[in-house]
């Protein structure tokens, strides 16, 4: 999708209703249409939203920074809409999707354990740079190396009030919608037209939507609070490994055999 400008889409508008973009009837009209353009993003926004403005991004943040816990946002992220975080372990390889969550237990262990690439992801409101609270991603455990990181999110509804603004949704489902709504307000009857290209264009996204269940959000498989993974060397998602990992590397609770010595002896069969 490109974006437009409100200038733009408004321009088209006018002449598409009759009027020249550079006449009078156009420049006195000019709130009127932008009225309607943005009423119609608003609209289609509200109810078709989830699936109209779904994002991957791998740019932003890009890929994390050794030490670094926290990282901005990409700009049009809607903090308050679903958000996958997914982290490429190897350069090249697949990319896997972190768990959501980062609790007091894995903020205590975090100071004592092994760096690593991280597992867990939680959003923070963030106030250390300037006096304004900022909601940024943090990850957990703290890197230790440079890790692409991919981000599937819903755009926010961006401003539509200046003419360089720019749509946030598909263009031409604002067009559509301006030119049956402004066509019905002059009582043009070809709207009628433009009505039903735009009512089947929507329920065609709504199929789509219904098809994918709803959603185009994608989720491991889960049983209690353990994520199968199906990666053979990405660990279980659980606490326990961390503990474990925590108490070995820290403590001579458990400590190697040396020589022909056998600590610990399992079964054969």
């Amino acid at each position: 999708m490109t974006a437009r400008t409100l200038l733009s889409l408004r321009t088209e508008l006018a002449q598409r209703l009759g009027f020249s973009s550079s006449g009078s009837g156009a420049i006195l009209q000019k709130d009127l249409f932008n009225s309607a353009l943005r009423s119609g993003q608003e609209q289609l926004f509200y109810e078709f939203g989830d699936l109209l403005t779904h994002i991957v991004n791998d740019r932003e943040p890009g890929a994390t920074v050794k030490d670094q816990v926290l990282y901005d946002l990409p700009p049009n992220l809607d903090p308050l809409k679903p958000l996958t975080v997914s982290i490429q372990r190897t350069t090249g390889g697949i990319f896997f999707e972190l768990q959501v969550g980062i609790s007091v237990p894995e903020h205590n262990v975090l100071p004592v354990i092994n760096q690593r690439w991280p597992s867990r992801w939680d959003l923070r409101n963030d106030s250390t740079v300037s006096s304004a609270v900022k909601t940024r991603l943090e990850l957990w455990p703290t890197p230790d190396q440079a890790y692409n990181l991919k981000l599937e999110y819903n755009a926010g509804l961006g401003p539509f009030e200046n003419d360089v603004d720019l749509s946030t949704i598909h263009p031409q489902l604002i067009m559509l919608h301006g030119i049956v709504t402004m066509k019905a307000h002059y009582n043009q009857p070809d709207f009628q037209l433009y009505a039903s290209q735009l009512s089947s264009l929507l329920g065609r996204i709504k199929a789509v939507g219904l098809q994918a269940g709803g959603s185009t959000r994608r989720y491991f498989k889960r049983t209690m609070s353990f994520s199968l993974d199906p990666s053979t060397y990405w660990p279980i998602g659980s606490n326990v490994t961390d503990r474990v990992q925590n108490i070995i590397s820290s403590s001579t609770l458990i400590t190697p055999a040396s020589g022909s010595s056998t600590f610990i002896e399992t079964a054969s069969s």
